[in-house]
């Protein structure tokens, strides 16, 4: 194998497939990356064995093919550390792939492609194109209501809900649930449910561009998610998993329904916590008419309190709440005004975006202060 490559054509693939480099890993060769010549391309792929993510690279100049693993972490770093418009020159030599560029000269030990791990092939029972800023939005909306570490599994993820010509997203770790979905005509007559783990998530959110309204294939098989762009394919195992009835947690016919401005909301939220208890993060919200003052306190007895205009019209009120999850849906909602809606203090309250074109909405459960 032999390649010659710009050293910001190679740094940038590196640089995504980076986070799926397993680091503290049980097999040598997860610490590997596999570099991949042919077809006039440059393949670069990454697995921990859960997730396999591959870069591709068009190779414009004279090459030969041929494939080989060598240590992600140190090819990363002497890309990076090269100079800005610096050629690289690759060619495996005995078992070693010998990097040149300029004066600069590095072996790297190898290890056999053939002993590279390939995430497990199955078919696919839906495949369909998506733009690829919709994806990212789904997964932004949702993401951070994922349960992390909980003994329920299924929690520690974000469920795919496809019917009635709808993609909708559900996450939820008990105290709070994040629901968005788009429409999409295509899967008018599909019914599938797949929960795809934390890290797969959270990487694909990574690799995703909001400015991008390139078109990307998307595609669920019984044990399998992937995602096909120009730049990459991205492949994760699914929870196998039955997930819990998330529409009996979204509360509806709410007696009371507050409303107010969303960043005025955000910025006195970030304010009182502050002086929150740095453990439990409560702070209490009383509402009074066209009222709500935001109050925290810690155990070095120090108190915050914060004022802010609602439109609410009902009871007098207290209720106590986690302020990072408040600030979390806070911070995903995008329209000028916010609402709140809820019966009584303990129970959940729903949080919405006025926009009705936002089809998303957000379920906090109150804390007992």
């Amino acid at each position: 194998m032999e390649v010659t490559i710009q050293r910001e054509t190679l740094l940038k693939p590196l640089q995504m497939i980076g986070g799926v480099v397993e680091r503290r890993h049980t097999l040598p060769i997860l610490a590997n990356v596999l570099v991949t010549a042919e077809d006039n391309r440059l393949s670069l792929t990454a697995t921990d064995l859960e997730v396999e993510l591959i870069g591709n690279i068009p190779l414009e100049d004279d090459f030969s093919a041929g494939s080989i693993t060598v240590s992600a972490r140190k090819l990363l770093d002497i890309c990076r550390t090269l100079p800005e418009g610096a050629v690289l020159q690759a060619t495996l030599e005995s078992n070693h792939l010998i990097l040149r560029s300029g004066k600069s000269r590095f072996m790297l030990t190898t290890l056999p492609a053939q002993d590279f791990p390939n995430v497990e092939e199955s078919p696919f029972s839906l495949q369909l194109t998506i733009s690829e800023a919709k994806l990212k939005s789904l997964l932004a909306k949702t993401h951070f209501a994922m349960g992390q570490q909980d003994v329920r599994h299924y929690l520690n993820g974000i469920l795919f809900d496809i019917r009635e010509g709808l993609i909708r997203c559900v996450a939820t770790d008990g105290h709070r649930l994040a629901f968005s979905s788009i429409s999409q005509e295509s899967v008018a007559n599909t019914q599938l449910k797949a929960i795809l783990p934390r890290k797969s998530a959270l990487e694909l959110l990574r690799l995703l561009d909001a400015n991008q309204a390139d078109e990307i294939t998307f595609a669920i098989g019984e044990n399998h998610f992937r995602v096909t762009s120009s730049h990459f394919t991205f492949t994760s195992k699914l929870i196998v998993a039955q997930y819990p009835d998330y529409s009996k947690l979204i509360p509806r016919n709410a007696a009371h329904t507050a409303t107010t401005n969303r960043e005025a909301l955000k910025q006195a939220l970030i304010r009182a916590s502050i002086l929150s208890n740095e453990k439990f993060r409560g702070i209490r919200l009383q509402l009074h008419h066209d009222t709500l003052r935001i109050m925290a306190n810690n155990p070095e007895q120090e108190e915050a309190e914060e004022i802010i205009p609602i439109e609410y019209n009902g009871p007098s009120m207290e209720i106590g709440f986690n302020v990072s999850y408040l600030l979390d849906v806070v911070s995903a909602i995008t329209s000028e005004k916010i609402r709140c809606s809820f019966t009584d203090p303990n129970g959940g309250v729903l949080i919405e975006s006025t926009d009705d074109e936002d089809k998303s909405c957000y379920v906090v459960m109150p804390m007992r202060l």
